[in-house]
């Protein structure tokens, strides 16, 4: 199993071209999932347990892993990525974002949002109580 244990320079954009870099290389990963919806995919990855990564260390799964609760993935970053991988399977303009609640200074989640229809729709599969395009908090969005 490859695990991708991450040391950061601290910026969520350093983050994100590492999460591109992931989705480039192991997006054939989700090709399993290649005769699902994109409903059914983002249900699938959002009902996946959360599972956070050990202290201290960022650690970003590729999706196959992550599909399959192998290693540490799970979190924002580790699903994030699955979903962001599906959509380039299929050929859906993707991007990350890193979110921070309103009056805090710190990132402290990333999400996925997908050009659909002329427009950029928010969809975050962290969470099983999370709606498919619908933010579930008011928040600063950053791209990565």
């Amino acid at each position: 199993m490859k695990i991708i244990h991450l040391t950061t320079d601290g910026k969520a954009s350093s983050t994100g071209a590492l999460m591109r870099s992931v989705v480039n290389r192991y997006y054939t990963d989700m090709v399993p999932y290649a005769g699902l919806s994109l409903l059914d995919v983002y249900d699938k990855i959002k009902n996946l347990p959360y599972r956070p990564d050990p202290d201290g260390v960022e650690t970003l799964m590729r999706p196959q892993y992550t599909m399959n609760m192998q290693g540490y993935g799970g979190d924002c970053d580790c699903k994030s990525i699955a979903l962001a991988s599906y959509a380039k399977l299929k050929n859906i303009p993707y991007r990350f974002v890193a979110i921070r609640r309103p009056n805090k200074k710190r990132l402290h989640h990333v999400a996925t949002e997908l050009y659909i229809q002329d427009r950029w729709i928010f969809a975050d599969p962290t969470y099983s109580y999370n709606v498919f395009g619908r933010d579930r908090e008011a928040a600063e969005r950053v791209l990565i």
